[in-house]
């Protein structure tokens, strides 16, 4: 059983690794990490209630073409997002009821600790924008319970005052097609929705852009034959 723990654990941490770094293999893009009052969360109903969970802790990189990164305008700028990666550790989803936890990181087939499992998406996002002209279509994979499947959602983005840039999505899903049968508890008495939102607002601050591209610029400016 440790073994098969440590194990876990290991799986969890490559995972991570290589969802961070897709973005930063992409030649020409800025990777940048998100801003830390970005958050993501849960909301579905049952027979009862409708229910939220939110994640407190969670990774997220967007990806940009560095050509536009000192953009001011806000199409150009929706047109040059490339990707979306998002990590969310099982259990750190919380929402607000012990009991409803419990269920739930069954139902996602979580591991106890310290081994870890991971909601992972990763998004592509095309050039196309919708009539406002800050929306993109995207399109990618999402990993939760062990399952992957192919989903989608709309991003709508917009430059704030403080200059961050805020991106904004929804991703519709049913528990069932990732192998997950909706939680029942209560002898049965209460019957959890098959459908679950998963949505997301995440902000990159001005300073994570600068840091992003003084790393680029390293990076390029790096001696021949440095790691």
């Amino acid at each position: 059983m440790k073994v098969l723990r440590t194990l876990l654990i290991v799986v969890g941490v490559l995972a991570l690794t290589a969802s961070a770094a897709l973005a930063q293999d992409r030649p020409g893009t800025l990777r940048l990490p998100v801003r830390a009052d970005s958050r993501l969360w849960l909301e579905g109903s049952s027979n009862v209630k409708d229910w939220t969970c939110k994640a407190t802790s969670m990774e997220a990189i967007i990806a940009i073409d560095a050509s536009s990164a000192d953009s001011h305008d806000d199409a150009t700028v929706a047109k040059s997002l490339r990707g979306v990666d998002v990590i969310v550790p099982v259990r750190m989803l919380k929402c607000g009821d012990r009991h409803m936890e419990d269920n739930m990181y069954t139902a996602l087939k979580a591991p106890k600790p310290p081994a870890i499992s991971y909601i992972i998406a990763d998004f592509e996002l095309t050039p196309s924008l919708s009539g406002d002209g800050l929306s993109v279509e995207a399109t990618g994979k999402m990993s939760v319970a062990g399952a992957e499947r192919s989903v989608s959602m709309t991003v709508k983005t917009e430059r704030l005052a403080d200059g961050a840039r805020r991106a904004r999505g929804t991703v519709p899903i049913r528990m069932t097609d990732f192998g997950i049968v909706p939680p029942r508890p209560w002898f049965g008495m209460l019957r959890t929705a098959d459908k679950v939102l998963i949505q997301f607002e995440i902000f990159v601050s001005p300073e994570a852009l600068a840091s992003a591209k003084r790393a680029a610029v390293a990076q390029v400016n790096l001696p021949e034959g440095a790691p």
